[in-house]
């Protein structure tokens, strides 16, 4: 596996992804659900939002204008306010990418539904196959990608012009009149779904690293994108309200295979539902091959778990994100509607491009190099635009999108606190009053106490307890080594060694426990001190097991035996390289100098755990 993308994209290349990107099954199936909510006035609405989103891609246009890296608004955020925020938009940009996917392959099916209705298994070979071939086409290399994406945008420009040239002379202006038959009271959510057709501006920008001439190619082909999709949307919009009535498009669910066939025949709704699946493909294409790279950008900067950092070396694409993205959108087709996933895509677009308008606001007191400098009242007008949409969105969609949203949050402190260790000690001095009541709970009961029972301690014997949190295990050492033996426990934490203090005052005795807080150096203590160390749950957050494993080995006596518990997989975060398997966990302690390596896993519902000893 390799670590670097290359510069292959030139300008025609951001302009097809770009175009590609938004114009895809929102403008074929949108126009439908609007005229139905509203009635043809809502083609006033579509200019409407149309001009109000010009200030968010004029967002992403300084942005792109100003970085030249892989990671679009994950990048502009994460140098606008910080690790967090930066990892939260990233997280947020590649879930809204995996609704995307999801949303238009199911909007593919309903444009099938013109020739044959699927039952459900076929529908989910169906999205297994849409979504697998594209995949494995951008899994081939960024250059078919980007040449699948040429072909297809072209044939996403030829259907819309061909409708709009065959629709225009059909139009009939009397289908306007009344403009607003249903009143204004889905005027809120009419809007929401119309802003769906016109977002992607951030795809463009993730793929900065592999664009030639980055800083005057994506700006540039932002603004050509621009023309192009808002001339496009507009005229289809007219077409398709002009010619078919209000009432015959709320029931519609492929409207403008149904404008064609009612103005033409059912042959050319046929021609037409072939070009909307060729629009979806443009779109899928443009969002499968683009966000992948949001993962990897995170990866590299050791704000996503490492693996997605890698990149295939033989296509030089990363892998990884390609494969998880497209069982994570798979798996929400299956599970979601078009209408009901729309809402759920929008929640997260307008929280990153409300987040995007504001990293640009906060990177003009910054001294960036950017080529295009916008007034500040642009981002405050995309920013406050944002606002009010995501108002609008239904109640129990905007929370589940916040939710979404907010089991990042977990996987965040999981990845900061391995490569992090001054995130690891805040974390645990902030979290160190509830980690006795939630301790318990994650390592279950008796584990501990296996941990020091495997360590064979006698009494007399001296002790180092690594990473004792608040005390837990010193209690339970105090009673083995007795009187004549010592305990040295030590935390990175100072809030937790406190706690562990308060604990030790109350056994009767005063049992011989020293307490060191860790510093830079990892275990600072001379060689040969110890005749056991203990260590429960800490080896697999090391970015180097092996090397806290040395130090390990340089303070433990000859025949000194070390002890361990490590977790495997927890939850969502898969297991720590080192335990990839036995033999890797061998290698790792023989490496360290170890030997009579000793390995047991047990597993639990939500974790795995491994039991290693080891000795000098």
């Amino acid at each position: 596996m390799g670590t670097e993308l290359k510069k292959e994209l030139g300008l025609i290349h951001v302009v097809m992804l770009c175009t590609g990107a938004i114009m895809g099954t929102g403008i074929f199936i949108i126009p439908g659900v609007a005229g139905g909510l509203m009635g043809p006035g809502s083609i006033i609405l579509w200019v409407l939002i149309g001009l109000l989103t010009i200030p968010i891609s004029l967002c992403f246009i300084e942005l792109a204008s100003s970085y030249n890296v892989t990671g679009g608004p994950y990048v502009y955020i994460r140098e606008a306010m910080g690790d967090f925020w930066g990892f939260i938009t990233g997280w947020t940009a590649w879930l809204m990418a995996c609704i995307y996917i999801g949303t238009h392959t199911i909007a593919i099916r309903y444009y099938l539904d013109f020739f044959y209705e699927m039952t459900f298994v076929e529908a989910a070979v169906l999205y297994a196959g849409v979504i697998g071939v594209i995949t494995l086409i951008n899994y081939a290399g960024v250059k078919q990608g980007g040449r699948t994406q040429l072909f297809l945008t072209l044939g996403t420009f030829s259907v819309l012009a061909i409708f709009i040239i065959l629709g225009l002379p059909k139009v009939d202006m009397t289908n306007f009149d009344p403009l607003f038959p249903l009143g204004l009271s889905a005027l809120g959510m009419t809007a929401v779904l119309i802003v769906e057709p016109f977002i992607g501006w951030e795809t463009t920008t993730v793929i900065a690293g592999e664009v030639k001439d980055t800083k005057r190619n994506i700006p540039l082909g932002l603004v050509i994108s621009t023309i192009i999709i808002m001339t496009f949307y507009l005229l289809v919009v007219f077409v398709t309200l002009g010619v078919m009535p209000w009432q015959l498009l709320k029931d519609s669910i492929s409207p403008m295979a149904d404008v064609m066939a009612l103005a033409y025949g059912s042959g050319m709704g046929a021609i037409m539902t072939a070009g909307a699946i060729i629009v979806s493909l443009a779109c899928l294409n443009a969002w499968i091959l683009t966000t992948a790279r949001l993962p990897y950008a995170m990866a590299k900067d050791k704000l996503f778990l490492g693996s997605f950092g890698n990149i295939n070396r033989k296509y030089n694409t990363p892998s990884r994100s390609l494969l998880v993205q497209a069982v994570i959108a798979f798996i929400i087709t299956l599970t979601g509607s078009y209408e009901g996933a729309v809402f759920l895509l929008m929640a997260n677009a307008l929280i990153l491009y409300a987040l995007s308008a504001l990293s640009v606001i906060k990177l003009k007191k910054k001294p960036v190099d950017r080529l295009i400098d916008l007034p500040v009242a642009v981002p405050m007008m995309a920013l406050l635009l944002c606002i009010i949409l995501f108002t609008q969105i239904p109640f129990e969609l905007m929370i589940s999108g916040l939710m979404l949203i907010a089991f990042g949050v977990p996987i965040y402190t999981m990845i900061r606190v391995t490569y992090d260790r001054k995130f690891l000690e805040k974390f645990y001095n902030t979290f160190s009053p509830l980690y006795d009541i939630l301790s318990p709970m994650w390592y279950g009961k008796g584990r501990r106490e296996k941990v020091i029972l495997k360590a064979n301690i006698k009494k007399g014997d001296i002790v180092l307890d690594y990473g004792c949190a608040t005390g837990a295990d010193v209690l339970m050492l105090a009673d083995k080594v007795g009187r004549e033996g010592k305990i040295v426990a030590v935390d990175i934490s100072i809030k937790q060694l406190e706690r562990s203090v308060e604990k030790v005052k109350k056994l009767p005795g005063h049992p011989n426990v020293v307490f060191v807080k860790e510093d830079r150096e990892l275990v600072p203590f001379e060689s040969s001190t110890f005749d056991r160390i203990i260590s429960v749950g800490v080896l697999s957050y090391q970015p180097d097991p092996g090397k806290l494993l040395h130090e390990f080995r340089r303070v433990l006596r000859k025949g000194g035996r070390v002890s361990i518990m490590d977790f495997g997989r927890a939850l969502f975060i898969p297991k720590a390289k080192y335990l990839k398997s036995r033999e890797s966990i061998k290698k790792t302690f023989n490496s360290a100098g170890f030997k009579k390596i000793n390995i047991e896993k047990t597993s639990s519902i939500s974790a795995e755990y491994y039991y290693i000893t080891a000795v000098k």
